[in-house]
């Protein structure tokens, strides 16, 4: 599941650590995490539209790529042949991005 963070700092739930934009998380993890006492926060955060869930398979976005910021779920994204033309560009221009900002590690 893609979880959308829409603040522009890193947020925690439990063990789980969401950095602003989009962050893919193991819907199993989630799980768990809702129900060991996280729910009633979480569901105050969806409400407000702080987090906004998605499912992983939904249709990829420009605007989700642009809101990306862990390296390597972009490369999957670009590893993934049904991302062509201008997304699979962007997806490219935000890893780039990260390599200029020194956050890849390369």
């Amino acid at each position: 599941m893609l979880v959308d963070n829409r603040e522009p700092r890193a947020r925690s739930i439990g063990n789980l650590y969401l950095m602003p934009g989009v962050n893919l998380v193991d819907p199993k993890r989630w799980n768990r995490l809702m129900d060991s006492g996280f729910k009633k926060s979480v569901d105050g955060l969806i409400n407000s539209e702080i987090l906004v869930i998605t499912d992983e398979k939904a249709k990829l976005t420009i605007e989700m790529v642009q809101k990306t910021f862990d390296v390597e779920l972009l490369r999957d994204w670009e590893a993934d042949p049904k991302h062509k033309g201008p997304l699979r560009g962007a997806i490219r221009k935000q890893i780039k991005e990260m390599d200029l900002d020194g956050l890849t590690g390369e």
